[in-house]
């Protein structure tokens, strides 16, 4: 009796052990470079401005006197070797950005660089089936800083 007690524990405690190492964040940049180009394609799920949800569950969902975005990337791929290009909602053509690993993070932007309109991923929010890729700017409400995170998951 006192044997099946312990082997029940110890399942459930391997089980659990299991479920929480499997939805660890990466904990390194190149971690997370791996993670990201495992998944053939991501898919949008969530779009947040200053905090607030915009988009969710495929909807965009009006905040009053917020920012509106009619365009973002519905699917991205990040592959190997630095390239990451996504289809705005609507287009059939991708959108190919650059990608880096960095010592803190992942970096996007513009093919040719220069720093403006980069976005950045950090290991910790990148998961085996999601990541979000974050950035500031003042472009869309001049002269207020804009915070946006697009949350992305594994499409099936």
């Amino acid at each position: 009796m006192l044997f099946r007690k312990i082997a029940a524990l110890m399942f459930i405690a391997l089980v659990g052990i299991t479920s929480i190492s499997c939805d660890r964040p990466a904990g390194t940049p190149q971690e997370a470079a791996e993670l990201l180009t495992a998944v053939p394609q991501w898919k949008i799920e969530e779009i947040a401005v200053n905090d607030a949800v915009t988009f969710k569950d495929g909807k965009m969902t009006q905040q009053f006197g917020g920012i509106d975005f009619q365009k973002y990337m519905e699917t991205v791929q990040v592959k190997k070797g630095g390239e990451f290009s996504g289809i705005f909602k609507g287009e059939s053509t991708p959108f190919v950005l650059k990608w880096q690993v960095n010592d803190q993070n992942i970096t996007i932007g513009a093919p040719e660089g220069g720093g403006k309109g980069e976005w950045t991923v950090r290991p910790d929010d990148v998961h085996k089936d999601s990541f979000v890729m974050k950035t500031q700017s003042t472009a869309y409400d001049y002269p207020r800083m804009t915070t946006i995170a697009l949350k992305f998951k594994a499409a099936k």
